[in-house]
Order: C-alpha cells, then sequence, then structure tokens
C-alpha cells in the first residue's frame, strides 16, 4: 500500500502543484503531506517487526546521511525555539520548520525503493502521460477557470483548483533517462514540451537544461539527446512557420504565447535593469518579464546584507517565524515566507550554519545518487538532483510540499538501488521480508539489513 500512496504523492504534487498541497482541511491547517508523515508513523511500514524508521536510519550506507540529517533536523528545532523567544509567532515559526521535517520523506522513499525498485520508471512514465495531458488542458482552457479551494485564511492568496504543471522538464528529463526508444513515446516528448514552453517558466528551462547536460555527460548519449532536441527543435519550428499563437496563462505574462515572445522572456533576465533607481520606484522601471527578476534581486540583496552587517543573524539567522518580507519596502507587511530561493531562506531564517547543515545533507543525497549511478548505471537520479537544486534556487522547492516532498520521496526511491545490490546475501537471496501493518507483503523482497 505505502508505495502506492508515494506514487499517488509524486504524481499529484508534480502535476498540479499547490492545488494538491491543499488537500486536506485548508481551515484546520491539515494538508496531505503532513497526514501522510504523521501516518507512517503511527501506522507505517515495518520491517521484521520493526517500524521503518528504526531500519532505514541504520543502515550501513545511510549513517553518514542519517548522522547529517539528525544534525539538521535537531538545528530546525533549535530555529522554532529561537523564532519564538525573540517574538515571532508560534505558528508561523512551526510552518517554516518543514524545511527541515520535510527530507524525512527521502527515508521513506528509500524504504519504497527496496521494496518495490521496478516502480519508479512505470511511475514517471505515468506522470508524463498526465501532466502532458492536463497540462495542454490547463494552457487551453483549465487556467482560466475561477475555482478556488474554500477554507484557505485570508493571509493566503486564493488557491485554483486547477493548480500549475510547473514540473514539465522533470517528466522530460525522466522520458530521456528511462525510455529506451525515444522514437516511439515522441507524443509524450512533444506534449510535455509544449507544457514547459507554454507555462513560461524561465526556471523550468533552466533546471531542464542543466539536468539534460549532466544527463548527456554522465550516460554519454549524444545520439538519444540529438533526438529530444529534434523533437523540441520541430516543436519549436513548426510553431514558427504557422505563426502559432495561444493566450498566455493567466498570471504569467501579458503577451500571448508564441516563438517571439518565448524568446523574449527567456532574454528579459539579461535586460533588466538593476539600478538604484528602480528599486526605490517600486520597480516600475522595468516590464513585466524584467520585473520579477528584479523583484526578486533586489529582496535577495537585502537578505544577504542583513546577514553581513548582524553577527548574530549571520550565525543562526533570524529565526523561524521571522517576516522576511520586511527587509524591503515593497513587501513589508505582506504574506510572504519564502524569498524563492533555497540559499537565501537557509540564510535568512537559520544563517549560515544552517546553510551549511541544509547543503552538507543535500550533497549526502548526491553522493549516493552517484554511487547508484557509478554500480547501476542508473541514469536518472544525478541530472534530475542537479536539475531540481536548480530549480530550488529561483522556486520554494526545499520550504514547500509540492516541490520537498516529491523531490526526496524520488531521490531516496533512486538512492534505495544502491542498497539493493549491496545488501543481498551470499547465496543471492533476501536477508529479510517486509511486513505491513495493512495488507500482504510485497512481491519484491527487501534486500537491506538492520
Amino acid at each position: 500500500m505505502w508505495p502506492r500512496v508515494f506514487a499517488v504523492l509524486i504524481v499529484g504534487y508534480l502535476s498540479v502543484s499547490r492545488a494538491f498541497a491543499y488537500v486536506g482541511i485548508p481551515i484546520w491547517k491539515v494538508f496531505i503531506g503532513e497526514v501522510v508523515l504523521a501516518l507512517s508513523f503511527l501506522w507505517g511500514p515495518k520491517m521484521n517487526g520493526k517500524f521503518w524508521p528504526w531500519v532505514t536510519l541504520k543502515l550501513p550506507m545511510l549513517k553518514s546521511l542519517s548522522v547529517t540529517y539528525a544534525l539538521f533536523f535537531g538545528f530546525g528545532i533549535l530555529q522554532v525555539l529561537h523564532g519564538i523567544l525573540v517574538g515571532n509567532p508560534p505558528l508561523v515559526a512551526m510552518r517554516d520548520f518543514a524545511f527541515n521535517y520535510y527530507p524525512i520523506y527521502f527515508f521513506l522513499g528509500v524504504w519504497a525503493g527496496v521494496t518495490r525498485p521496478d516502480l519508479l520508471p512505470r511511475l514517471i512514465r505515468c506522470f508524463a502521460w498526465f501532466n502532458g495531458i492536463y497540462g495542454v488542458l490547463f494552457l487551453l482552457y483549465l487556467n482560466r477557470v475561477s475555482w478556488f479551494i474554500p477554507g484557505v485564511g485570508d493571509e493566503t492568496t486564493p488557491i485554483a483548483i486547477f493548480g500549475q504543471p510547473i514540473y514539465s522538464f522533470v517528466a522530460l528529463l525522466g522520458l530521456l533517462a528511462y525510455e529506451k526508444h525515444l522514437w516511439r513515446i515522441w507524443h509524450l516528448l512533444f506534449l510535455n514540451a509544449f507544457v514547459m514552453l507554454g507555462m513560461q517558466i524561465r526556471t523550468e528551462w533552466l533546471a531542464f537544461g542543466m539536468g539534460v547536460l549532466v544527463w548527456g555527460v554522465i550516460t554519454k548519449q549524444g545520439k538519444r539527446l540529438l533526438q529530444a532536441g529534434a523533437i523540441v527543435g520541430a516543436l519549436l519550428g513548426m510553431m514558427y512557420l504557422t505563426n502559432f499563437t495561444l493566450p498566455s496563462p493567466e498570471g504569467r505574462a501579458e503577451e500571448d504565447i508564441s516563438v517571439r515572445q518565448l524568446a523574449d522572456r527567456g532574454m528579459a533576465v539579461f535586460r533588466a535593469d538593476l539600478s538604484d533607481e528602480s528599486a526605490a520606484a517600486g520597480l516600475g522601471q522595468t516590464d513585466s518579464q524584467e520585473a520579477t527578476f528584479v523583484w526578486r534581486t533586489v529582496w535577495w540583496l537585502a537578505i544577504w546584507n542583513s546577514a553581513v552587517e548582524d553577527g548574530h543573524a549571520a550565525i543562526l539567522g533570524h529565526g523561524y517565524g521571522f517576516p522576511l518580507g520586511d527587509l524591503v519596502p515593497y513587501l513589508a507587511g505582506q504574506f510572504i515566507r519564502t524569498p524563492h530561493n533555497e540559499f537565501f531562506f537557509a540564510l535568512g531564517y537559520t544563517g549560515w550554519i544552517g546553510v551549511a547543515l541544509f547543503f552538507a545533507f543535500e550533497v549526502g543525497i548526491l553522493r549516493l545518487l552517484w554511487k547508484v549511478n557509478r554500480t547501476t548505471g542508473e541514469p536518472f537520479g544525478v541530472p534530475y538532483w542537479v536539475a531540481m537544486m536548480t530549480y530550488g534556487m529561483f522556486f520554494p522547492l526545499g520550504e514547500s510540499p509540492y516541490g520537498a516532498i516529491p523531490f526526496y520521496l524520488i531521490t531516496g526511491w533512486i538512492a534505495a538501488r544502491i542498497l539493493f545490490d549491496s545488501q543481498l546475501s551470499p547465496d543471492k537471496k533476501p536477508l529479510i521480508q517486509p511486513t505491513y501493518v495493512f495488507g500482504p507483503a510485497a512481491t519484491h523482497p527487501v534486500a537491506v539489513s538492520p
């Protein structure tokens, strides 16, 4: 049951993003990610009669990572107390603590990976189908449907029932990595590339480019890279020759979607005016495409300056619950908790100690994924990590459920490959069998030792 639950979380978060994150009882601040996490501790899977945390965290291959995470998690608790002691709202401080407890999903992903190692490639294809079809419908119609999730507080912007498909690059990377014959799935590549371009999220384009570059280097699959490039090029060429235009999704851009408009949007960050005059004018001297870049960059500079000028903030940060938006005049008093950058999120709230612990944990995950690639040839893990971490430099990833939960579940699922391949007994039989609180034992053996 539990691998299927995690599969639903992955597809749900990656496909409809913020809308899926609010599944639950918003008025009580009860959401699906926290509910599943709580249930996994209360009635979760067992191994040899022991709950999954006591087995997973003690695996030899995860010992170093588990110690790093324990420090990161413990420091998060201190930041909650720190934030409350300096006068920040307790509930808001607890909300920011999600940055530290969402990585628990990595260890759940490891458990799912040793239980169902075959499921992830099929899951990626399922996501590609859903994202491609839903994304096209969103671009054509659903983005203009004014239906919102009830019960969301006044301090939060209204949450549309039909969430934005903002992870098309994950589907494209997964298809490149796992599918043997790309021309047989050209329609999936075409659909997801269309959605990625149509959503006009420049960070997606950058993340996809970084992921593809790393994938091409570690797999030496230049031919497959050319095939994928040909499909995307054919899509852009067809749009250019037919002078194709499409109304932009609500809130994404003022102009209709076209090849010219996409190129203009991609180049906007290089035209952005970062002068003091533009900032002082409330970013009004830039166009709508440049303004997003300026809006974030000025805020990041303010967070950096607050850490550099205050020794206490540099070491420990401002504590969870602190209104980071108040550091810039154009966000003062607004309910914006994340600067859309994992580094500046960690620096602003937790200081350089928090930054060091966070990136030490992330590098530990990368080392496991790299070892999986070197020993098993698994092609998706390292490019996926690079793409998502790139995404997290311009998007709320580690601090948001629709970013962190699928990221940690998938990386844990892939990291489990090294456990599965290295922990077999000498006669190639699994050392232990999984047991469940609900349902029969899995059809795939667990190949780990406590």
